[in-house]
């Protein structure tokens, strides 16, 4: 059996076949064996040149405003300035938001996790005996229990109570994530 060493000199004819066909090729032609001890064989090498890949642009991802915190889809803003129920979704207004809806488990967990140990108006509230109505004027689902006898809800360190809408807490305003402008 011939050594390895002995098939170098077919690479010799690469030049040579790319000559004849005009093609680059790294292929080397090995002549035709008819001793069965030996060996023949291909040895491919694909040449290309480094081809630059485009860069990709970064995706452009919703964002909230200075002090919000994404989560999910929304973004929350902690206001540690108390004031009554009313005052505080005028607050919530005038940053494009309104007090927090709770959609979800998640987003209770979430708040609950952020917001302690203050109480924090949310946007869920109920006119006398009226069902308990979000700012968007969705219907509260019942998702959550509501303790407490107020017309105005908030996050305290067990859930969601109620008190008083003339009372004095902190807020949390919520708004859907936004897209960078010019996206």
């Amino acid at each position: 059996m011939p050594e390895i060493g002995n098939i170098s000199p077919y690479f010799s004819l690469l030049g040579e076949a790319s000559a004849i066909t005009g093609l680059k090729t790294t292929t080397p032609i090995i002549p035709c064996a008819r001793d069965p001890d030996t060996v023949v064989g291909q040895i491919s090498f694909s040449l290309f040149p480094a081809r630059k890949c485009p860069s990709c642009p970064s995706p452009i991802l919703p964002t909230c405003s200075e002090n919000g915190i994404g989560f999910r889809e929304k973004c929350f803003y902690f206001v540690q300035n108390e004031t009554n129920w009313n005052e505080s979704q005028s607050f919530c207004l005038s940053l494009g938001a309104q007090l927090a809806t709770i959609d979800s488990q998640e987003d209770l967990s979430f708040l609950l996790r952020y917001g302690r140990p203050l109480h924090y108006w949310v946007g869920l509230h109920q006119e006398g005996s009226d069902p308990w109505r979000w700012c968007n004027g969705s219907l509260f689902n019942n998702r959550f229990d509501i303790q407490g006898n107020g017309q105005c809800a908030y996050i305290d360190l067990d859930g969601v109570s109620s008190d008083w809408c003339s009372q004095q807490k902190y807020l949390v305003c919520s708004h859907p994530l936004k897209s960078p402008r010019g996206a």
